[in-house]
């Protein structure tokens, strides 16, 4: 019963990430009208991807951990 609690969880953090990710996204668009500067808007958008990177491949190593072991 836990696996499949872990399991649901994961996934579940999986969806709201990609939720999280699509929505910062537009706002960095937004944010990124008023910036007249390249490399800042480049990071924006590099740590952005880091931080959302990194919480996908958690949820997903997650998922993957307990439906194997």
């Amino acid at each position: 019963m836990a696996y499949v609690l872990l399991i649901l969880a994961s996934i579940i953090g999986i969806a709201v990430s990609v939720f999280y990710l699509r929505k910062n996204i537009i706002r960095i668009k937004e944010k990124n009208k008023n910036e007249p500067k390249a490399y800042k808007r480049g990071l924006n958008y590099a740590l952005t991807f880091v931080w959302y990177g990194y919480l996908l491949v958690f949820f997903v190593g997650l998922t993957v951990n307990n439906i194997i072991f």
